[in-house]
């Protein structure tokens, strides 16, 4: 085999591996959604309200530390598409509740600031599985269906962020592209 035949067979094997991953984590997330029940009612009650809140919160942390990236001079589009794709969940999941999304969760963004600024991959895979591990624990809380399918679906895209972000980070340990070990954040902290 020649130099290139095993450089495009390992391409081909972590796209393979990426493609897996993000089966397995959507897989996942619809398994969650879909084991515990959901009401269809109108509207979000107190406690549902307050958890979009905080989920509407980590976005918009999440929107703004790609912000700071970029300020301080990262390259590449990737960094914009997913500030932009933040931004999105968070307007997504303000049309859901009728909350405002103007008010981003500044403890998420303040732990992850410095390393946006300056390790930026490493800092953004670490905040994608975060916040995939927090909207997947939020589902075992929310109990309206369409906010608790938005937040499926987000925790889904960013599981498919933290592995494309793994690839650029240089991650090529097994465990933590298959595995999520990630702490959720606390709605409550």
């Amino acid at each position: 085999m020649t130099d290139s035949a095993v450089a495009d067979h390992a391409a081909i094997e972590r796209r393979t591996r990426r493609a897996l991953l993000g089966a397995g984590a959507i897989g996942a997330v619809v398994a969650l959604a879909s084991s515990r029940p959901a009401s269809a009612s109108p509207g979000l009650s107190d406690d549902d309200t307050a958890l979009v809140g905080f989920a509407i919160g980590l976005e918009l942390a999440a929107r703004d530390l790609y912000d700071a990236a970029l300020d301080a001079g990262a390259t590449g589009s990737i960094w914009g598409v997913l500030r932009e794709q933040h931004e999105g969940a968070a307007q997504l999941l303000s049309g859901l509740s009728g909350l405002s999304a103007n008010a981003r969760n500044d403890e998420a963004f303040d732990a992850f600031v410095g390393g946006f600024r300056t390790t930026t991959s490493a800092a953004a895979f670490e905040l994608e599985n975060i916040a995939a591990a927090t909207h997947t624990e939020l589902l075992a809380s929310v109990t309206e269906t369409e906010a608790a399918s938005a937040i499926a679906s987000i925790a889904a895209i960013e599981s498919r962020h933290a592995t494309v972000l793994a690839g650029i980070a240089g991650q090529d340990d097994l465990d933590s592209l298959f595995s999520n070990s990630a702490q959720a954040l606390s709605p409550e902290a």
